[in-house]
């Protein structure tokens, strides 16, 4: 079974998904770093020299590459999604039908807290420094990601 997590940037997909992975005996992957590694670049960087909409090419094809692979071995595993990665193109779709899809839903404010604490450069479409501004951004993001993260099949 594949289980694919998805929610906000800093809404715990890492951290929660390589703990359930062990606890369930299955295999985790974290698609940002299939990406990394693919490219030999981190996530800013992509977004710096190859602008967002190729960077969300690279996502889309490393998802259903990695989604092919996992359903082609029968491997059982939790996948960490990018939090753009089900509001571009057919992504949700694709993933509601290849897995389970768990929305990880967190308060703007804890996001803010979280977020505040990377370094702004780490986050390229929040690179703001001051709180109420970051705090500001990260709400009209999520207004614009919650009814992709909404259609999951299952929120907590």
């Amino acid at each position: 079974m594949l289980t694919l997590l998805t929610g906000f940037m800093c809404a715990g997909k890492t951290t929660l998904g390589s703990a359930l992975a062990a606890r369930l005996g299955y295999c985790f992957v974290d698609l940002d770093k299939i990406i990394e590694q693919q490219t030999q670049c981190i996530i800013p960087e992509l977004f710096a020299h190859k602008g967002e909409p190729e960077f969300r090419q690279i996502e889309q094809q490393v998802l259903f590459d990695t989604v092919a692979q996992l359903g082609a071995q029968r491997q059982d595993a939790i996948i960490a999604c990018g939090g753009g990665a089900p509001c571009y193109q057919d992504n949700l779709a694709f993933m509601k039908a290849h897995g389970f899809v768990i929305y990880l839903e967190v308060p703007p404010e804890t996001l803010c807290e979280r977020l505040i604490s990377t370094p702004a450069e780490a986050r390229p479409l929040l690179p703001y420094r001051d709180p109420a501004t970051l705090l500001h951004h990260i709400r009209n993001l999520l207004a614009k990601r919650k009814p992709y993260y909404e259609a999951a099949h299952w929120k907590c």
